[in-house]
């Protein structure tokens, strides 16, 4: 066994976090606890190379978590020859994908499995499948998933008809009470901000106007309000550090009927358990509460509002399509993303210059297929960068470099226990009356202080092999690099592995990050 794979995975579905009797770090420390205490004390595993895996805050009843991705991904191309968790539970709650990875696809690649607390171990069941007992304790764990989740929402829907607010964060104008998280304060900067909107509103001023003047202004936005109680986000501000207002976020606070001092509560809900999107629902099911908190303007203010905004509806808004940049394109100037005008033959824009003079932006627009096709080639530049890198990561192997170190390590722990052989025979010479006690502790000594010498040494080889496995995180995987060799033009799917950000300068200029950046390219 010398590649050993430790799998570790908390979230909030997990009874002991959901209480609050242990946070998530505590629960992640002792599942590792466990896990390094069952390999130390497994002769089979003594000098093999520990890799862990760890998904901190994933839901277990689907696969899309990226520590057992990149697991899996390992596990294909045969970098692991055991794996083990604390629990099926751990690995995963679908009761039918555990079983099809524990009986057909990690036996076919020759990969032991074992769960510590299940007893279970693959070596076991060589030739057969893992027996009803896993099938019907996955089964158990499934069940277990749906019906805390159903009772999860059945008891939030409870509390929120009561006139609980249970939103993780307050809209701008309210804080939380200190004293009460399920209850709303005004919060008197961001009051008087959203009572001046809905005044300015009111007397027919449009949103596009508003917009103007607050970011004219220099009035904080909702995200500047947030930065200052703590919260961030790489979207909420332009590069300057400066946050402009815009038309949605405007209409945003307009529409939100807390303002009239209710709760709303259900306007969205998840499809499937472990399954972070949601769909919208209709306003009959939505929980609506008059009275739980104080009002910051009054239903005549609120009315005027939302008659300006008559035209205003949001199902005849046009849905964001999922085109070849979405998401991605930013202007170089302010920060802000650019917006998309066309359909047939799509160009990128800046709009915020309607809003401030204060920022250098793009002027004009630019095409989505001139866009591309430098995008396109740059990724060409990028890739054969990262096949040079790997070209010479690869020769670094064949001259087994990290088999090297590993040998070494392996080498360090077998001294370490030779030497805990000796100290046994020491201990039992003291028994028998070879050696006095003073004798005993001095030779024991001796040994001690070579143990300590050798554990530095595996200290600093497993550091370098560590520096080893993070250069090669550095540079796309395998996979990715194929995605591109093997396409004729730029997709959406390419550009989602390989693009963070694209900005774009007035002089048509562009930059790109790279979601792997490597040293010496941009």
């Amino acid at each position: 066994m010398d590649r050993v794979a430790l799998y570790l995975r908390v979230s909030m579905e997990d009874q002991d976090v959901s209480q609050g009797a242990r946070d998530e770090s505590n629960s992640i420390g002792s599942q590792r606890a466990l896990l390094r205490d069952f390999v130390d004390r497994r002769p089979e595993f003594r000098g093999c190379h520990l890799t862990e895996f760890c998904d901190d805050g994933y839901s277990g009843t689907n696969f899309e978590r990226p520590a057992v991705k990149a697991l899996l991904e390992q596990a294909g191309k045969k970098q692991i020859d055991c794996m083990i968790v604390k629990d099926f539970s751990r690995f995963g709650r679908d009761y039918l994908t555990v079983s099809d990875y524990v009986d057909q696809i990690f036996p076919f690649l020759g990969i032991r499995f074992i769960s510590v607390n299940d007893g279970y171990d693959s070596v076991d069941y060589q030739g057969t499948t893992s027996g009803v007992d896993m099938a019907f304790r996955n089964v158990v764990y499934a069940y277990y998933s749906k019906d805390i989740s159903e009772k999860e929402k059945t008891a939030k829907r409870t509390k929120a008809s009561r006139g609980a607010y249970l939103a993780s964060f307050a809209p701008v104008g309210y804080r939380k009470d200190s004293h009460d998280k399920n209850h709303l304060v005004v919060d008197p900067e961001g009051a008087d901000i959203v009572g001046r909107i809905f005044h300015l509103a009111g007397a027919g001023i449009p949103v596009v106007e508003i917009a103007r003047i607050f970011s004219s202004e220099g009035i904080p936005t909702p995200s500047v309000l947030k930065k200052s109680q703590g919260f961030q986000h790489k979207w909420w501000e332009s590069i300057h550090g400066e946050s402009l207002w815009d038309t949605s976020t405007i209409t945003r606070i307009l529409r939100d009927e807390r303002y009239l001092g209710k709760n709303v509560y259900g306007k969205r809900t998840r499809l499937e358990v472990g399954n972070y999107k949601g769909r919208r629902q209709d306003r009959d099911n939505w929980i609506i509460v008059p009275d739980c908190h104080e009002p910051i303007v009054t239903e005549e203010e609120f009315q005027l509002a939302q008659d300006m905004l008559k035209d205003y509806t949001k199902a005849g808004r046009r849905r964001p399509g999922s085109h070849l940049f979405r998401g991605k394109v930013r202007c170089g100037g302010c920060g802000y993303a650019l917006v998309r005008e066309g359909k047939e033959q799509s160009r990128y824009r800046c709009v915020t210059s309607k809003r401030t003079s204060r920022f250098p932006c793009m002027s004009g627009s630019v095409s989505e297929t001139w866009l591309a096709g430098i995008v396109w080639a740059a990724l060409g530049v990028y890739c054969d960068a990262v096949l040079e890198k790997k070209v010479c990561m690869d020769r670094q192997e064949r001259g087994a470099a990290g088999d090297a170190i590993r040998k070494q390590i392996r080498s360090c722990r077998s001294a370490s226990q030779s030497l805990d052989e000796q100290k046994a025979v020491l201990y039992e010479q003291m028994l028998d009356g070879e050696l006095d006690r003073q004798q005993y502790l001095q030779k024991r000594t001796i040994l001690t202080e070579k143990q300590d010498h050798i554990k530095l040494q595996i200290q600093k080889l497993e550091e370098k092999m560590t520096e080893q496995e993070q250069q090669k995180k550095e540079i796309p995987p395998d996979s990715m690099i194929n995605l591109y060799l093997h396409a004729e033009k730029l997709t959406r799917e390419i550009v989602d592995a390989f693009v963070d950000c694209i900005y774009v300068y007035s002089d048509e200029r562009i930059h790109i990050d790279w979601r792997f950046q490597m040293e010496g390219i941009s």
